[in-house]
């Protein structure tokens, strides 16, 4: 069973980033299963490196947009993109420490930042914000 699953409403009105939102919850979800119906961490490493890189791209897709559209709330909304990158680093390390558990509930904690990030924090910038 999924973590989570995209919703209309998470829409930020612009094709390409509902596109590359729709992959990284595709991504967080294959992780979740995979350290879910796993003894061993290793299982989700690879979906994590897959995670970290295609983070790097859709933030700088992401931000190239915001600039672009003149977002005034660009820096912070950075500073919230880095922050989510530093977890995801954390939990390659953790996973390169093999404990399961960590692995699993930093799974959970991006899955939830993910979520809260695409749902409030960038509908700041989207064309249409819904009411």
């Amino acid at each position: 069973m999924p973590l989570f699953k995209w919703l209309p409403e998470y829409s930020v009105n612009e094709a390409e980033l509902d596109s590359s939102h729709k992959k990284l919850f595709d991504i967080l979800n294959t992780a979740y299963e995979n350290v879910m119906n796993s003894y061993e961490v290793d299982s989700a490493l690879p979906v994590i490196i897959e995670l970290s890189d295609y983070v790097k791209s859709h933030f700088l897709e992401e931000e190239q947009y915001m600039r672009e559209k003149g977002f005034k709330e660009i820096e912070a909304h950075i500073a919230e993109h880095r922050e989510f990158s530093d977890k995801i680093e954390s939990l390659k390390t953790d996973c390169h420490g093999n404990n399961l558990d960590v692995t699993k509930e930093l799974i959970v904690v991006l899955g939830g930042w993910l979520l809260h990030h695409v749902i409030k924090e960038d509908m700041k910038y989207s064309c249409c914000p819904k009411a």
